[in-house]
């Protein structure tokens, strides 16, 4: 739940399975749109899965984007550049293939999403160009990761 005195912002730490930004997971957008005001721009659009409605929030053109469900409560929420805060100061929005390798020991796709040791609450979306591969290490380096999500992938 979103607390009165939270303070959106595009530097914050990341917390894994939590919160990006000041925005957490389970809140809701009428909460976060009163605290952001004039602060940030904000574009909404709706889609539809398996005939359930959703909407789309964008603050900033993307640095930190979520998806609600038909009452206004967060259920998916990721960050793109020009999202300046990470997580532990490792791993960041806009991240390549080569910085990924030297700071981690294990990289595995699940669910369609990138993730680092193991760590299953915060990982990232595959890049559009990325077609198929067989290993994370067949990507070249200069690869770019720009959408880090927080949730759960167990």
């Amino acid at each position: 739940m979103m607390k009165d005195n939270t303070v959106i912002n595009l530097v914050s730490d990341i917390i894994p399975g939590k919160s990006i930004g000041g925005i957490s997971l389970g809140d809701n957008v009428v909460d976060i749109i009163e605290c952001i005001g004039d602060e940030f721009t904000i574009d909404v659009f709706s889609f539809e899965n398996f005939g359930v409605n959703y909407f789309c929030y964008k603050i900033n053109n993307g640095a930190i984007s979520f998806t609600c469900n038909e009452s206004g409560n967060i259920i998916s929420l990721w960050c793109e550049p020009p999202y300046l805060g990470s997580f532990n100061k490792r791993l960041y929005p806009g991240i390549t293939v080569g910085e990924l390798k030297k700071i981690s020991k294990k990289q595995s796709i699940i669910k369609g999403y990138l993730v680092i040791d193991n760590n299953k609450l915060i990982y990232y979306g595959m890049p559009d160009d990325i077609d198929d591969f067989n290993h994370f290490s067949d990507l070249h380096d200069d690869v770019i990761f720009n959408e880090l999500y927080v949730g759960n992938l167990e």
